[in-house]
Order: C-alpha cells, then structure tokens, then sequence
C-alpha cells in the first residue's frame, strides 16, 4: 500500500498526472502547514522517519482527536523518489485539486467594486509565476487567474516560490481574459509593459481592476493588449549600456500590486 502512495506522489512531478489524479505535491513542513492552516486535509503525509516525533505536534499529526491525514514515516531513500528537490526536505504532502471555480465568483474575498483579479498573460516560468502568486496574496488581490498555457499554479516549482499562496486566494487558471472580464463588468484593465506605458506612480488606479502582467521577454500578448484599457510601466533607474532593460514578471507584477495597495480602492469610471 505504502509503495504504491510513493509512487502515486512521485508522479505527481508531472502536470498530466496531476490532472489524471486530481491532486498535487506540497514539499516543506511550512507549505504542508500552510495547506492545513487553510482547512485543506491532505490525502497522504510523508514524515522523514528520523523527524517523525518532531514534526507531528507541529503539524498537528498527533494528540488528541482525528489526524488531518494518514501519516507515513519514510526513509531519506524513500523521500527522494517523492521529492523533486535534490535534498527532500522532511516533510510532504498530497493535497487534491480544488475544484474548479465559477468565473461568477471571481471577486473572491472582497465587494466587486473593490475587486483586483491578478491575470497571468503567458508566464511561463514556474518561479515568476509562484513569486505573482506570492504577492498577489500579500497585497490583498481578490483572485489570480492565468492564460492558456501558463505555468501549472500546482506545478512543485510554483508551489515552492508561493510559499503557501497557492491556499491564500481564488484561483482560475487556464481562462481568457475576455472571460475573465465578462464576469467582472465595469473593470478597468491595467496592461503591465517595460517601456510604453505612463509611469505607474502616476496612473489612475481604479477598481474593480484587471492588472494583466506578461511575460518578461514576449511581454503582453495581443489577445491581452485589446482589452487593456491603460498601459503601466515601472521606471528604471538609468543606468549603463547592457545593463538591465526590464523587470522579471514576478518583480514587476509585485511592485504594481504593492502601489495598488496603497492607493484608496476609488471606483473605476463608467
């Protein structure tokens, strides 16, 4: 039974066999925590054997009343056929997929007139990708939503740069922005670009808001750019020849996030 769990969890490496399975890997007693801080009970735990008796009171595995989860020691051996990290850390975890959400509850946490949807436009890298997702939560956006064809948000890699974020808010991937922007009327769209856009300290901020943030090299796709209703761009401080032309997706989208977040949540105009 055990072998056959370790072997289930090590395919989860893969996103065709986190769609067949509806589940995916969490690595990390911090990331496992933060999925039961959630509410969310894992399908399986793997405890490093040698930790076990550690581990367990904090991750709420032992005393009294029902474990979040069945709880399995295993060997260093063991742990690495699971992992996809070259040393695997002490503790993982299967959480399922949850169940994919309605577009009509995209406003998530907040009143549709305050709404910030974060939209991923091609971001390819599981890192920028887990780095948006970060500080889409951090800075109170309501929802994140990505392209066709966008790095998996339960991908390990993405799950790992969160740090927990994938548990912290509404999640839609795989969606057109035109969908998203159908159940969202009225928002004002905001198109994250390296150069043609006015200074982000200087644009109107309003909400509801779709802030659209692409790719660093291939930046905003068409689909994307003929719904933008206002392009941004952050300032760079200039610099030498060859020096650094542009922002990674997951720094720029964060900077953009943060002064979202400290400007008055102002209606967008009809």
């Amino acid at each position: 039974m055990q072998n056959a769990l370790v072997k289930r969890a090590a395919s989860l490496r893969q996103r065709k066999f986190r769609e067949r399975e509806g589940a995916f890997l969490v690595e990390g007693a911090d990331l496992v925590a933060a999925g039961l801080a959630a509410g969310l009970r894992p399908q399986v735990v793997f405890v490093c054997a040698e930790r076990a008796l550690a581990l367990s009171p904090r991750l709420g595995l032992s005393g009294e009343g029902e474990p979040p989860a069945a709880v399995y020691p295993v060997t260093e051996r063991v742990a690495a056929k699971i992992s996809t990290l070259e040393t695997p850390p002490d503790v993982m975890a299967v959480f399922p997929l949850p169940e994919r959400r309605a577009l009509t509850t995209l406003p998530g946490k907040g009143a549709a007139g305050e709404a910030l949807v974060v939209y991923a436009d091609g971001i390819g890298d599981p890192g920028n990708m887990g780095t948006l997702l970060r500080a889409a939560v951090a800075f109170g956006a309501t929802a994140l939503a990505t392209a066709p064809g966008s790095a998996d948000l339960y991908g390990p890699k993405t799950v790992r740069a969160g740090m927990g974020a994938v548990f912290g808010l509404p999640l839609f991937p795989e969606v057109r922005l035109a969908e998203v922007l159908a159940a969202l009327p009225g928002a004002a769209v905001y198109g994250l670009t390296a150069h043609e856009g006015a200074p982000l300290a200087a644009a109107a901020l309003r909400r509801p808001a779709v802030l659209v943030v692409g790719a660093e090299r291939s930046g905003l796709s068409r689909e994307a750019l003929a719904h933008v209703t206002q392009l941004i761009t952050i300032p760079l401080a200039p610099g030498p020849p060859g020096g650094v032309e542009s922002l990674n997706a997951g720094v720029a989208g964060a900077i953009a996030l943060y002064e979202f977040s400290r400007r008055p949540a102002a209606p967008a105009k009809g």
